[in-house]
């Protein structure tokens, strides 16, 4: 009766310790996520003072910036190969690391040359070993009944880190003497983070390769990419998604626009980017997916109306005068933006299953949706910063192109594209659907087979 008990409690407490080290393990993962990216995306909350910090033109800094996002479309293809080749786990710590001497490297405001060259390797330590690693670390640590719990709580736990941080960076600017100086004691911040993530990882975080070999296979390959490119839906959800991916591009250039032309102090910027940036990320996400299942139960539906309230909002911004007067307006009206794009980000991905791509098509479907999509990080970043200018340096570099007015036309004019690609997905789905039910329809029913 005493081995029964002794062997019972020892069993339940080693299933309790191995539970234990699956959820440290699953945090440490999730909280490294909102880590590795800060430096990469930094502009979004930090513009003008990152651009000071490394001795740019916000006009460079917005070149290096698409160049990174060059290499991180080139890297969503390739990440998958090193994913299947290497150690989840030794890709992640290799990605944190990597990410974190790249980090002290650029604060050391290494240059125009040296910048693009670590924002590339960026890209590749992110985007290539990191990221698609990331995925299947996180899926190794349940089964397929836990998959949708284990992703959904690693946005969230993503989100709130990148909050904290967030907030804590900002009063880390806030009280230096000038934000640059901040700004570079920050990035110095974040290297040292990835260094500590990439320890944990490496100690804390296991690797069960037989849950490993069961997962599927990462690569995309060109084959995939090819029968992919012949389906109809790779095209409009791919450009649906880049006509939103649009606004979240052009965000980070919403900082000087509201403390040059709306009169907001600049101690309330980085404030207002975190916002912007991270509070919307983990709120309005899970929210767009609440609205898609319970109300409108079609997700090219919901992105429809958040397209409608994107044209809107850059319909305003638009023709609303550019004085301290309206500064509320504006701040909340980019904030109501916000809600819009982040709660379509929660959603993108989820018309592929909608319209039932088949299963051995969807990893190549989502792979070139992907490629598509997120082109506007390849050009966007270098235009936005050449239409706006520079209002902080000296001299101040004036807006060109129409400026403010040409990116919100821009923003219009993407947002009525998005429009017109999710009603056409919608009619496109509706006549699939209605040719099935014909054809159903005038289909003799089979005669029961006798027993």
């Amino acid at each position: 009766m005493l081995f029964f008990f002794v062997a019972r409690l020892l069993a339940t407490t080693r299933w309790t310790v191995n539970r234990a080290r699956k959820w440290t393990g699953f945090l440490i993962l999730s909280m490294s996520c909102g880590i590795i990216f800060q430096v990469a995306y930094i502009r979004f909350v930090f513009l003008g003072p990152t651009a000071e910090a490394l001795h740019l033109s916000t006009q460079d800094y917005g070149n290096i910036i698409s160049v990174f996002g060059i290499v991180a479309i080139v890297m969503y293809f390739a990440g998958g190969w090193f994913a299947d080749k290497f150690s989840p786990k030794a890709l992640v710590t290799a990605g944190l690391a990597g990410t974190g001497v790249l980090d002290l490297y650029i604060a050391q405001a290494p240059g125009y040359t040296g910048t693009l060259v670590a924002h590339a390797l960026m890209a590749v330590m992110g985007t290539g070993l990191y990221w698609p690693a990331l995925l299947k670390a996180i899926g190794m640590l349940g089964d397929a009944s836990e998959q949708g719990r284990l992703f959904g709580f690693l946005e969230g736990a993503r989100g709130v880190t990148s909050t904290l941080v967030g907030f804590v960076g900002t009063a880390l600017v806030a009280t230096a003497v000038t934000q640059a100086a901040g700004v570079t004691w920050l990035i110095r911040l974040y290297g040292i983070l990835a260094f500590v993530f990439a320890a944990l990882v490496w100690f804390f975080v296991d690797s069960d390769n037989e849950k490993l070999a069961a997962l599927d296979s990462s690569t995309v390959t060109l084959k995939q990419l090819w029968r992919a490119a012949g389906n109809k839906y790779t095209w409009l959800i791919g450009l649906s998604v880049m006509m939103m991916y649009c606004f979240y591009s052009t965000l980070g250039y919403f900082s000087p626009l509201l403390e040059y032309r709306y009169g907001i102090a600049a101690g309330l910027i980085g404030v207002i980017g975190v916002v912007r940036t991270y509070v919307f990320q983990f709120a309005a996400g899970p929210a767009g997916g609440v609205i898609v299942d319970k109300v409108t139960r079609s997700t090219p539906r919901f992105l429809r109306w958040m397209f409608l309230g994107c044209a809107a909002v850059a319909a305003v911004f638009l023709v609303m005068p550019r004085s301290t007067a309206f500064g509320t307006v504006a701040v909340a009206l980019m904030f109501l933006l916000c809600l819009f794009v982040f709660a379509s980000r929660g959603v993108y991905f989820a018309t592929v299953g909608e319209v039932e791509v088949p299963a051995n098509e969807r990893g190549g479907v989502i792979g070139l949706v992907s490629g598509i999509a997120f082109l506007p990080d390849a050009f966007l970043p270098s235009l936005a910063a050449w239409w706006i200018g520079d209002p902080s340096a000296s001299p101040a570099v004036p807006e060109h192109g129409g400026g403010y007015t040409t990116m919100f036309v821009f923003l219009l004019a993407a947002a009525l594209l998005g429009l017109l690609f999710t009603t056409l997905t919608i009619r496109t789905r509706r006549r699939e659907l209605a040719a099935r039910a014909t054809s159903s329809a005038s289909t003799p029913t089979e005669p029961a087979p006798a027993i």
